[in-house]
């Protein structure tokens, strides 16, 4: 029932008298009860329930602080009437709200003492009217004609009235700008105001003053005070002989901007100019402990960015030269399994995804490269205007979602997103030279004296674990005790507890930081987006009262409106004019909330935790940038592997005192990912990109194919010597007690690693092996000239048609359970898939199926959900992450669902949406039913159910489909994935399979 039922319900039979308001000019309103209310307000509540209605209000206002106590009921302060909705309004019987607008005559200068601004009322029916007065809340016209006021409105009015107070003597510029300024503060907040010329003149009150740095020719740093964004630096340098600091207030005139200055700011100008040069010979020392020269406690020394970062500046491709001949760099189209152009819209799946394809395919087009690889799979892209018309369309799908609200992705014309028309934030690259290089020498660098409060942990650490954690801690206390920023790589295998070790080490070095009476910083977690619910559970998970004041997720369609300024975009689609680059940081636009200047509203307050993705770092660059975190960690951090990449750039920009990368495999692809993740914690450990590769890279090219792995191997020790105390690397076999068996069945007869079962060998027969036989009689019967288009999409349906070769023909799915079963067996790879399904569900235990494509997905879930009576769920790229709607499935959600239901289960995975992060211990059973063509990825895989917290043994099945004659698509590819070595005592370098290594299957 809404107030305005509610009073027309109840307004006969009780009276209303029993609670009345009046106006105190001073204080605002009071809330007066009769004797009766005031005797028992809740006795009298039973008995009147507008008495009751209006009771209940005041308390809740009481109770959060908007409302006191007076000796007959409450009172409000005016400014907080004016904020309250119109329900408070209507149960109160308050005026009605003023709809006119305002005039102001204003004096041409406003440097005299006689400046007085004359306010005109802009009645709605066209009527002007001179006399009005503030009285509390409202608007006076009259004894009976009174109106409510906005707080824009009232703020307005109270400024003009405080002004008007004044003595002749006390109108000074300042205080004549400041009623400006308030006036215009009104207009932007709404009302309906004209200022006359003042229209035309920004008035700034800056909420702080921060400091900006100049190196000069000779080493010296010039300090000069800054006033936020938009306020040139050149600019406040000419001007500062404006401000006298002996006055109690000033005026900074900046072009046609007045940026106000009370007595506070002044001050703190004043202590910047008093330390306005730093010798060369101390500038290393004011780097390390700014506070040692100027008073944080005036300063605004929390904002502003790291001493790598340069300005921002229109994206740039770097980084050239060859990496290893197996790499995924660019890729030309017979070295590796292409996919057509369409398939790319199956990735577009967020607005996050479809900008990393963009920006993937624009940087491939600028190199002339007709082949692009996004998350392990290629695509041709030759054909540009298909590629456009696939992009289109996804943009069109996307527009209509909740993860796609700022719609600001756009193709026309072209791919008008390119990276190369994008705003980055400028870096010292470290591409040709060390551009910036960190302190490389660990010093005091002890892991046995590092001790750590445990009494807030609600589980005890493993053995490794409490090794890690000590580990991150030294590092951490170097930072500390030395005040320089640093960073490490943990690149322990996956399943040890890399987020748990990282959440433990952090909690105690905040606690650290306040036991040392240091100021206290927030602290950031990028993460992937499928990742970030693990995240803030974790946190639950592993203290008894979280370490953190609080913990926001900075993501669309969680927190990321909340503090994204109001019409601002992402910061990467600003656009500016003349030079490449800006190095004047004020014109560079934040579209966060970052700073003092945002108070209580601001995303970096002390102790919080921020949880993003590497695609928000990537668009709010700038504004992340700004802040001082105390730490910065990169899950799965991978993810920054490539140093053309955006999040990259933005990730090397971030100002932390400890920055930690945390990935279980830093080398997916080739050693330009270790060089890149190094470079990004160390910067300089491993010296310049072009430096490394001659170093690293080089010898293995230049390596005979008999002598590669030999030298791959030299190659690891050498980086691992290297990189020293600053990598630490464990597996689970090696490190993790008790952690149960793996154990790997085949139906490769010859593999030598794993246990063949004959029940996973399926000879093909009937329709499935003439199907298969029809995709090799097309390969061998093509022309020479043909056959370099024709095999690498033979080999995808090979692939394919071994798993069903109903699902390659697009066969209809029988929708009866004899029908639907008949159509399974007639493949053996299936036949092979229940067999297994039926010995799991014996046993009353759990299984994940793994399987790349999205049709074979669909197929096992209908087909297991029939046969076995059972929900089966997918996880893959369409599964969402998070949601804002209660009634969406995260992968979260599924996975809890999953490993909490009784007895029998099975879940449906793609191998790369289960390669971050995910644990599904509650299974202990894995299908690999479709192949991953790298087998890191594919060990990702099953180390979601490989992990700590696994109590059983873990079984991983192969099934195979078998020619009975030659050697199938399947046993050349198990051969080829077992095959692929590592970098041997570095980290793990798995390379993926090449088409040429599976021609020989024709």
């Amino acid at each position: 029932m809404g107030i305005a039922q509610f009073l027309k319900r109840f307004s006969g039979r009780h009276e209303e008298e029993s609670l009345i308001w009046r106006v105190d000019p001073v204080e605002g309103l009071d809330f007066i009860f009769t004797e009766r209310g005031l005797a028992d307000p809740e006795g009298y509540s039973l008995e009147n329930p507008i008495f009751g209605m209006k009771y209940t209000y005041l308390k809740s206002l009481h109770e959060q602080g908007l409302a006191c106590r007076n000796a007959n009921g409450f009172t409000l302060a005016s400014s907080t009437v004016c904020d309250l909705d119109d329900d408070f309004s209507t149960l109160f019987r308050l005026p009605k709200k003023f709809n006119g607008a305002f005039k102001c005559a204003i004096p041409e200068s406003s440097a005299k003492s006689s400046f007085r601004v004359t306010t005109t009322l802009l009645m709605p029916g066209g009527e002007e009217l001179t006399y009005f007065k503030l009285h509390g809340p409202f608007l006076f016209l009259g004894e009976t004609e009174q109106y409510r006021l906005t707080p824009a409105q009232w703020s307005a009015l109270e400024a003009l009235e405080k002004h008007d107070k004044l003595s002749p003597s006390e109108r000074n510029e300042y205080e004549n700008n400041w009623l400006i300024f308030k006036l215009q503060t009104a207009k932007k907040a709404g009302v309906d105001l004209d200022l006359a010329h003042f229209n035309q003149i920004d008035l700034v009150n800056p909420e702080s003053v921060g400091v900006g740095v100049e190196e000069l020719d000779s080493g010296d740093l010039v300090l000069t005070p800054t006033f936020g964004p938009g306020i040139d630096l050149e600019q406040i340098k000419r001007r500062l002989g404006q401000l006298k600091p002996s006055e109690e207030s000033g005026i900074l005139r900046v072009n046609n901007r007045f940026v106000l200055l009370d007595s506070e700011r002044l001050e703190a100008v004043e202590e910047i100019l008093t330390n306005r040069v730093i010798p060369k010979s101390q500038v290393k020392s004011f780097f390390e402990s700014p506070t040692a020269y100027l008073n944080a406690a005036m300063i605004d020394l929390d904002t502003g960015f790291s001493l790598r970062v340069l300005g921002a500046e229109r994206f740039e491709h770097k980084y050239f030269g060859d990496v290893e001949k197996s790499g995924t760099n660019w890729f030309d189209a017979e070295s590796k399994l292409i996919e057509p152009t369409g398939n790319l819209a199956a990735i577009a799946k967020s607005r996050e995804l479809l900008d990393e394809i963009l920006q993937r395919v624009t940087d491939a087009k600028k190199h002339s490269a007709g082949v692009v690889e996004i998350d392990g799979r290629k695509f041709d892209i030759a054909d540009e205007e298909a590629v456009k018309q696939v992009l289109e369309r996804s943009v069109q799908a996307l527009s209509a979602t909740e993860d796609f609200l700022d719609n600001e992705t756009s193709l026309s014309p072209g791919l008008q997103r390119a990276t190369s028309d994008q705003v980055v934030i400028a870096i010292g690259s470290n591409d040709e030279e060390e551009d910036f290089c960190k302190e490389t020498e660990l010093s005091n660098f002890d892991t046995e004296r590092q001790n750590y409060d445990k009494s807030n942990l609600k589980r005890t650490a493993y053995s490794h674990q409490d090794e890690g954690i000590r580990w991150l801690l030294a590092h951490m206390e170097s930072a500390l005790s030395s005040s320089k920023d640093s960073g490490a790589l943990l690149a322990d295998d996956m399943g040890l507890g890399k987020t748990y070790m990282t959440l433990v080490a952090t909690s105690e070095f905040l606690r650290r930081i306040q036991q040392a009476g240091k100021q206290s910083k927030p602290v950031l977690i990028v993460a992937p987006l499928s990742l970030l619910e693990n995240w803030q559970s974790e946190v639950f998970e592993t203290f008894h009262r979280s370490p953190f004041e609080d913990i926001v997720t900075l993501q669309t369609g969680a927190d990321l409106k909340k503090f994204r300024v109001a019409g601002a975009g992402r910061e990467t689609s600003q656009e500016f004019e003349g030079a490449e680059r800006i190095e004047d940081l004020g014109s560079i636009r934040y579209s966060l909330k970052v700073g003092k200047l945002y108070g209580t509203d601001r995303l970096d307050l002390p102790g919080r935790l921020v949880l993003t993705t590497y695609q928000t770092l990537r668009d709010y660059q700038f504004s992340l940038s700004r802040v001082d975190w105390s730490v910065v960690a990169f899950d799965e951090a991978q993810n920054i592997k490539n140093p053309n990449a955006l999040a990259t750039r933005a990730a090397k920009a971030l100002k932390s005192d400890f920055k930690l990368l945390a990935s279980g495999t830093p080398v997916e692809n080739s050693l330009k990912d270790f060089w890149c993740l190094m470079d990004t914690a160390v910067p300089g450990l491993l010296g310049a990109w072009q430096s490394f590769r001659e170093a690293y890279i080089s010898p293995i090219l230049d390596a005979s194919d008999e002598d590669k792995r030999d030298v791959k191997i030299r190659v690891g020790k050498q980086l691992r010597d290297k990189v020293g105390a600053y990598m630490l690397r464990r597996t689970k076999e090696e490190r993790l007690e008790g952690l149960p068996q793996k154990l790997i069945f085949t139906g490769n007869q010859t593999a030598v690693k794993s246990h063949y079962l004959p029940v996973l060998a399926g000879v093909m027969k009937g329709s499935q092996l003439a199907a298969y036989e029809d995709v090799l009689f097309t390969v061998k019967n093509s022309s020479e000239q043909d056959r370099r288009g024709v095999v690498l999409p033979s080999l995808l349906k090979l692939k394919v048609s071994s798993i069903h070769h109903g699902l390659l023909a697009q066969e209809a799915i029988p929708s009866d359970l004899k029908g639907l079963l008949d159509f399974a067996r007639s493949s053996v790879k299936i036949e092979s898939m229940l067999a297994v399904l039926d010995e799991i569900r014996k046993d009353k235990e759990k299984v994940i199926i793994f399987a790349t494509t999205k049709s074979i997905q669909r197929f096992v879930s209908v087909l297991v959900s029939s046969l076995y009576k059972i929900k089966v769920d997918i996880i893959n790229g369409e599964t969402k992450a998070v949601s804002n709607r209660q009634s969406d499935q995260t992968r979260k959600s599924i996975i809890d669902a999953f490993q909490t239901g009784p007895g029998f289960g099975v879940i449906i995975m793609s191998p790369v949406a289960a390669g971050v992060g995910l644990t599904v211990t509650g299974a202990n059973n894995v299908i690999h039913l479709e192949r991953h063509w790298n087998p890191a990825k594919e060990a990702q895989a099953t180390d979601r159910v490989y992990r700590i917290g696994q109590k059983k043994d873990v079984k991983v099945y192969l099934p195979m489909a078998l020619h009975p004659e030659i050697k199938s698509f399947d046993l050349q590819l198990d051969g080829l994935l077992g095959n692929k070595i590592d970098l041997s005592d570095a980290v793990v370098a798995n390379e993926a399979v090449e088409a040429s290594d599976l021609t020989s299957v024709f």
